[in-house]
């Protein structure tokens, strides 16, 4: 009895410590890890939305730009959703930043052929390369990558790292 009393004391005592380590991280790490990953769902849902346009960004060489489009999509949905919890931010910040890495080739893509978006007879999305007008608008999307891949990087570091920065 007495050992099964010590047992539950350690675990309790262990369960406040980490609620407690919990409390003293910042409120703004939080809330901006929720703004990310709630960025990372919706634009997870609209790879199942709007599949034209994603799979209009997936470079000519991929084998299936639809099995891309799903699979990345599906993969933003998770990932961003398991930013919000606290408890599984870390893998899924990094899981992120995988994923920035394996979607970047499409950037740059993007930016290589001039690709640019026309919407056909139905509606759809459709790839155009070498359209006028797009250079600057690709180029741009080229260093937004890092300030989002620094934005979850941040959330990648342990707890005593992230108590320095108050």
């Amino acid at each position: 009895m007495i050992r099964r009393i010590i047992l539950t004391t350690r675990f309790l005592n262990s369960a406040f410590r980490k609620v407690a380590e919990y409390q003293r991280r910042p409120l703004w790490r939080s809330i901006e890890a929720t703004l990310i990953g709630g960025a990372f769902i919706a634009v997870g849902f609209n790879h199942f939305t709007d599949p034209h346009f994603f799979e209009a960004i997936v470079p000519r060489w991929f084998w299936s730009p639809s099995f891309a489009n799903q699979v990345s999509g599906a993969a933003e949905i998770f990932l961003g959703a398991t930013l919000i919890p606290i408890w599984t931010r870390r893998y899924s910040a990094w899981g992120l930043l995988v994923l920035l890495v394996l979607v970047f080739p499409a950037n740059i893509d993007m930016f290589i052929n001039d690709v640019g978006f026309a919407t056909d007879e139905f509606g759809n999305t459709m790839r155009v390369e070498n359209m006028s007008g797009v250079f600057v608008r690709n180029l741009i999307r080229l260093p937004f990558q890092f300030v989002f891949a620094w934005l979850i990087w941040r959330h990648t570091r342990k707890t005593s790292s992230i108590h320095s920065e108050r």
